[in-house]
């Protein structure tokens, strides 16, 4: 396996690309070969603390019970890294890693695109007749309509120059996500509404399908997502959606916080609220970036602990259902609309129109907010079954009383309120029981006992 602050390397090929599309060509990666890292105990190692990192024993595998003493060389080099202040640690690796611009990589991947269109021109021209020279369907330049009055939800980028982010940096990096956030560029709307409005329509093109896009197609698929941001390979582990979400904001929030029902963007860290806004904007987009999404949760989790997953398939299957749920979700804004404008340009050059409309989005940088990880209040106890039962329990029984007394009764909106709240504590009660670790053994007898 590769080191994954490994400097500029050569590009790569993948030959399991079917010839009938045009070649993805990946440009130079920081990230490793596989993105199958080996599971350790995040608790161990934070790399928003940047500590010293782990060094290989030379012996491993010797029978010998002696441990050598360090030599003075090595006790020198670990004195220095003890007293090293963590975010300078972390702005010297980073700054082992050679970023490739945006244009430099570019360039080459149009050439190759370009040099197999000529080869095949069939590659770059629909199975049927388009309406216009913007819109393949009838159908499609409705959807365009729908879309206008649209919002988008631009992405954000990360200075790479920002001392004051150098963890950020370093997470984002040895996860091989550093290019989804650096050295993007503004979108065109016309552009990017276009290429939605004609993506239900699209052609199947290997792992994914062809779009018509101003004359001609152009590939959307999740292998030209993870070469386009140089991810060359992954080991997709699924079971990163399924990680226990207690855990996972114990470990986010350094231990305040225990269970996900206390669970609030307060109690995130400095580096981790940045990178759920990361999350929010760039990898699984909503406009609710105070909201504490467990699945959003789960992928920060991830990118610290080291499971794989597949970054294209992600990104590809939200803008498909984006595109599916244009007439039905007439509110929701459009995502992705900086990574679209890319997968366009990452394959040539998209000719001008009339009625197109100047670029806009340019990329805000994240910020640290200097107030992050300050929250107050009272101290998260660990989630323990007994207890949130006994607790449910005194609700539910004040919740009997309510419901019997007649004013109440006689008040339909009040009666609707109450069966509300009492359905809301049901739920909770069930969150907490799949939630919890322990097995449900007498559970259903100590509830009956509680009402008797």
């Amino acid at each position: 396996m590769q080191n994954r602050r490994s400097l500029r390397l050569n590009p790569l090929r993948d030959d399991s690309v079917n010839s009938s599309s045009p070649p993805v060509s990946t440009p130079p990666s920081i990230s490793r070969v596989s993105r199958k890292r080996p599971s350790r105990n995040p608790q161990s190692r934070s790399r928003s603390q940047a500590t010293v990192p782990e060094i290989e024993s030379l012996s491993e595998g010797n029978e010998s019970d002696q441990v050598s003493e360090p030599s003075e060389t090595e006790t020198e080099i670990i004195n220095q890294e003890e007293d090293q202040d963590p975010a300078e640690v972390a702005q010297e690796t980073f700054e082992e890693i050679e970023l490739i611009p945006l244009n430099e990589r570019y360039e080459a991947s149009r050439a190759t695109f370009l040099a197999r269109a000529q080869e095949t021109p069939a590659l770059i021209q629909s199975s049927i007749r388009p309406i216009s020279a913007r819109f393949i369907t009838t159908t499609a330049a409705q959807r365009f309509e729908a879309l206008s009055l649209r919002k988008f939800l631009p992405q954000q980028s990360l200075n790479v120059t920002d001392e004051n982010l150098a963890d950020v940096r370093l997470v984002v990096a040895e996860s091989g996500l550093i290019y989804t956030v650096f050295d993007s560029m503004a979108f065109q709307p016309t552009v990017v509404r276009e290429f939605i409005a004609n993506l239900p329509d699209a052609e199947p093109r290997d792992d994914g399908v062809a779009v018509y896009v101003r004359g001609s197609m152009v590939v959307f698929s999740p292998i030209l997502l993870n070469a386009m941001f140089c991810i060359p390979g992954f080991e997709e582990d699924p079971s990163w959606r399924e990680e226990n979400i207690d855990r996972v904001c114990v470990f986010l929030t350094h231990g305040r916080v225990k269970r996900r029902e206390d669970m609030s963007s307060k109690w995130l860290t400095a580096t981790n609220q940045v990178l759920y806004k990361l999350v929010c904007s760039n990898w699984i987009p909503t406009t609710s970036y105070t909201t504490m999404n467990s699945e959003r949760l789960r992928f920060l989790y991830m990118l610290y602990v080291g499971r794989g997953f597949y970054f294209g398939k992600l990104v590809y299957d939200q803008v498909v259902s984006m595109a599916d749920n244009t007439e039905a979700d007439k509110k929701r804004r459009i995502i992705f609309p900086n990574l679209i404008q890319q997968v366009l340009l990452y394959q040539r050059n998209i000719p001008p129109d009339n009625q197109d409309v100047d670029e806009t989005g340019f990329q805000k940088h994240v910020v640290k907010d200097i107030k992050a990880g300050l929250g107050s209040g009272s101290v998260s106890r660990a989630p323990n079954l007994e207890e949130d039962i006994e607790e449910l329990i005194t609700d539910l029984k004040a919740l009997r009383m309510r419901l019997r007394s007649k004013h109440l009764l006689g008040e339909g909106r009040i009666w609707r309120s109450w069966m509300s709240m009492m359905a809301y504590v049901f739920l909770r009660m069930l969150q907490r029981l799949l939630h919890s670790d322990k097995k449900g053994e007498n559970v259903s007898s100590k509830i009956r006992a509680g009402f008797v």
